[in-house]
């Protein structure tokens, strides 16, 4: 059985969180689903299209406390976890910057992304967004709600794994390794063929203009 915490944040702008969600995962079930309100450290500034996306304004946060007053509460659903979200490296990177504009040491943890798995579960879909996929899935959500989009999250790569038969995370680690190595392979590849293909042009330009 799998464990695992899912989280999402939303941003008041593109580096600072006012909202986190997270979702417990134990035995491969949903066990909690917790929200926390955050003020974030650009206050009162807020990127207009942020505030559209998740609709939460400086009023909501303004007597919130900041990711450092929060972290003690947080810290135990992430440290020595495995964590996942959807674009990963969004929600990953802010936890960092966060943490490290707090001067609070990073935890030891490791991450996947649901949305990468997705790729792989799903080989020729054609999006593959949180809220395309939960579509296709059934899974109802209220998008761009932290809490709710960690549940979502959690319950897609729940869905995920079993598309994959994989029951041992470390499986699933081997696999996105491969895949990376794949893709890396293939961008080579390609970046190959579009080199000669303009040394090629190059020349026929060279024997045209002769």
């Amino acid at each position: 059985m799998i464990d695992f915490v899912a989280l999402d944040f939303e941003t008041a702008d593109p580096t600072h969180p006012c909202s986190l969600g997270i979702a417990v995962v134990e035995d491969s079930q949903i066990t909690l689903v917790k929200h926390w309100l955050i003020k974030p450290a650009c206050y009162p500034y807020f990127h207009f299209y942020a505030q559209k996306i998740h609709g939460i304004k400086k009023e909501d946060v303004e007597f919130m406390p900041n990711f450092g007053q929060l972290w003690q509460e947080i810290k135990p659903f992430i440290e020595n976890k495995t964590l996942v979200a959807h674009n990963a490296a969004f929600d990953i990177s802010i936890l960092k910057k966060t943490l490290q504009f707090y001067k609070i040491p990073v935890p030891k943890f490791n991450y996947f992304c649901s949305y990468l798995t997705a790729r792989i579960a799903w080989k020729d879909t054609k999006k593959a967004s949180l809220d395309y996929l939960c579509e296709q899935e059934h899974i109802e959500f209220k998008h761009h709600n932290a809490d709710s989009d960690a549940y979502a999250c959690a319950k897609l790569f729940l869905r995920e794994l079993e598309i994959l038969g994989i029951e041992d995370l470390r499986d699933l680690q081997k696999i996105t390794r491969k895949v990376a190595k794949d893709e890396r392979i293939a961008k080579q590849e390609r970046d190959i063929l579009k080199e000669l293909r303009r040394q090629e042009k190059l020349r026929f330009n060279d024997n045209s203009t002769s």
